[in-house]
């Protein structure tokens, strides 16, 4: 619906292409159950990464402006690597190793509203969309598939224009993303490990554009 409604404004409004690049502090939060023990594991990570971004908005009434966001390229949430003892020794399918486990960040679009407050500064808040991607070699055999994750972003930043339809840009933004599971594949007993995960990024984003 986004979408469709930035499109159709489009037509009857200024607009602005440009590029941005980040730099993106992520906290993740994860809770891990194992199974057929019910244990919990509990790990926080942080990760800085700089992302590129594209983005096109049309202006609205009263200064506003309606846009999209898009990455084209992955971000990593982070990665790990440790060794396993087998001390379930009931249980012949679990197996001794090395565990190699990473998380991304991809397909990420971003529909925003920024609102003018003070001569050239803004406010800005939206809807993100992301997949988060897991890649893992576990001595287990176990694997998780991929989660679609939604998050609330808000922000405020500095925008400059030229006399030649040139504009620069600095903005502050934190994003919160809901809360996702991840579900191990199932072993030989019929059991699996999930995980719980919990994303946030602050991005410190500095962006140059023209307007049409």
């Amino acid at each position: 619906i986004v979408a469709v409604t930035f499109f159709a404004a489009t037509a009857y409004a200024d607009v602005r292409i440009g590029l941005s690049g980040a730099y993106s502090m992520f906290t993740s939060d994860g809770t891990e159950t194992v199974k057929s023990s019910g244990t919990t594991n509990s790990k926080s990570h942080d990760e800085d990464v700089v992302v590129p971004s594209i983005f096109v908005e049309a202006d609205l009434a009263n200064g506003m402006a309606l846009g999209i966001d898009f990455i084209p390229a992955e971000a990593e949430l982070g990665s790990a690597t440790n060794a396993r003892t087998d001390t379930d020794t009931d249980d012949a399918t679990d197996t001794a190793g090395d565990n190699k486990v990473s998380a991304e960040l991809s397909s990420h679009v971003t529909f925003y509203v920024t609102y003018p407050i003070r001569g050239n500064s803004y406010l800005k808040g939206g809807v993100a969309i992301a997949s988060i991607d897991t890649t893992e070699t576990l001595a287990t055999g176990s694997s998780y598939k991929n989660e679609d994750v939604t998050g609330v972003m808000i922000g405020a930043g500095y925008n400059r224009d030229t006399s030649n339809g040139t504009f620069f840009r600095s903005e502050l933004t934190y994003t919160d993303y809901d809360s996702v599971n991840f579900k191990g594949s199932l072993d030989a007993d019929s059991v699996r490990n999930e995980i719980d995960a919990d994303i946030d990024v602050l991005a410190l984003r500095f962006s140059v554009g023209k307007a049409f």
